[in-house]
């Protein structure tokens, strides 16, 4: 289940990833984690410094003439955040396996952000959506507002305002607009999980 993070696991997370291939293993006392919620229209980014949210946003990509236009915008705003934020470690939510052709592309984007993050000998994390969930909720099955839901009654009230409200019928589902902070919320949980992850792991270890 999710919970904030103590001193201890602090540096029980640091200890986790010392002798990974991250670029620069101290960097970690931090616990700096950039989270992304990949997306062929909006891209949710959320950078974790241990327990301080030091950058999240939602960025809106550009349809160009070619898949590659996207796919270049979304290499190009996670670089950014690379240089700016200086992060060991980035967790992407992996994409549903889906057949139609905006699917294919995610799962390319989500390939190219992998290949390009681990070119900077980044630590890469992909986790599957019900991987995050369980992590967080101890529930799989969760939805995206049960997951946005706990994350600001765990710590994070600033993001209270970013909730987006459930629909009075559920069979109408959220508006587009409505959906715009769930990707930076998604960004926010793949984070978390990451971090959960790597205590948990650190955790095991200790007592085996």
């Amino acid at each position: 289940m999710f919970r904030r993070f103590s001193e201890q696991d602090t540096e029980a997370m640091r200890s986790h990833w010392e002798g990974t291939s991250i670029r620069n293993p101290t960097n970690f006392m931090k616990n700096t984690v950039l989270g992304i919620d990949p997306g062929t229209r909006d891209m949710g980014i959320a950078v974790l410094a241990g327990d301080e949210l030091v950058a999240y946003g939602v960025h809106t990509l550009r349809n160009g003439h070619r898949p590659y236009d996207v796919i270049g915008q979304a290499r190009k705003i996670v670089l950014m955040y690379v240089a700016k934020y200086n992060p060991s470690v980035v967790s992407l939510e992996k994409p549903l396996r889906m057949s139609h052709k905006r699917a294919a592309l995610l799962t390319t984007i989500v390939e190219e952000l992998s290949a390009r993050t681990r070119d900077l000998q980044l630590e890469v994390v992909q986790l599957q959506p019900s991987e995050i969930r369980q992590e967080l909720l101890g529930n799989p099955r969760a939805n995206k507002l049960q997951v946005a839901e706990t994350i600001v009654e765990n710590g994070f009230e600033e993001l209270r305002e970013k909730l987006p409200q459930k629909p009075k019928r559920s069979a109408l589902g959220y508006r587009p607009k409505e959906m715009y902070w769930f990707h930076m919320f998604d960004a926010l949980a793949a984070a978390l999980a990451t971090q959960g992850a790597a205590l948990r792991t650190k955790s095991s270890a200790s007592h085996t």
